[in-house]
């Protein structure tokens, strides 16, 4: 696959994975079990975004208009994904013509991957100084007003990056990544194992690791081909996907 294609395949499982976010509700109330399959079909993507951000940085032909184009839908991105992830989980409200919307008061993943672009780029031009203030940002970010995938996520792309000669790398770290960012979940699975004195239950973030460790069949699938030109594609689909979705549950909400 080229890497526009696993590109669209990352969108349409991030367009399904916040449909699911922003009416849970709706879902659940079907079957609980639609609500997570959705969430794990979501957790294709940012493995498959992470790794392209490497490629991106080895193909283009400008690394800052790169860093600055991926900073400038940081900033545009923001203000729809805090109302989105605000319909489910707020941090404050602010007052629309007298109306209390909730806002979530993250970033959103779009600073994750300019952090970890940021990263890649420096350590492909040789300024590691570069790497370690964006691998410092990401790391105070996530520690004080959080950060989609934190700083697990920017060290997850750089990983990619440092492995882009070997598949069997890349697979490695997808599946370290996915641990650690599900550890606890995995800690009680593995104490409900040892003990055996029950029934073992799967959490559904169990079932979310597994899901993004399947996302590496994936990036093994990649051809090293760039396919058909999609930079304003995919940039533009991640802020307005999330506007249309919020200005949807606002008018569900009436």
């Amino acid at each position: 696959m080229t890497s526009f294609v696993l590109k669209l395949i990352a969108c349409i499982a991030m367009l399904i994975d916040h449909s699911a976010l922003v009416f849970e509700a709706q879902l659940s109330a079907v079957d609980p079990w639609v609500y997570i399959v959705c969430r794990m079909i979501g957790r294709l993507a940012f493995p498959v975004f992470a790794m392209c951000i490497g490629e991106g940085v080895i193909h283009t032909s400008s690394p800052k208009k790169y860093l600055a184009r991926m900073l400038l839908f940081a900033f545009i991105a923001q203000i729809p994904f805090s109302l989105m992830v605000g319909t489910q989980t707020a941090s404050f409200h602010i007052d629309l013509f007298g109306r209390a919307i909730p806002v979530y008061g993250s970033c959103s993943v779009m600073v994750t991957l300019f952090l970890g672009l940021a990263a890649c780029v420096s350590i492909h031009e040789g300024v590691h100084v570069g790497a370690a203030f964006a691998i410092a940002a990401a790391c105070i970010l996530d520690r004080t007003i959080g950060m989609d995938y934190g700083l697990t996520g920017v060290l997850l792309i750089i990983c990619l990056y440092l492995a882009r000669s070997n598949r069997f790398f890349r697979m490695l770290m997808i599946m370290l990544f996915a641990i650690c960012l599900y550890i606890e979940p995995l800690k009680q699975l593995g104490h409900q194992l040892i003990k055996g004195d029950g029934p073992i239950t799967l959490s559904s973030s169990v079932l979310f690791c597994s899901a993004t460790m399947l996302s590496s069949l994936l990036v093994l699938c990649y051809n090293k081909r760039k396919g058909q030109s999609s930079k304003l594609l995919i940039y533009l689909f991640y802020p307005v996907h999330m506007l249309i979705l919020w200005i949807m549950w606002l008018l569900a909400a009436n």
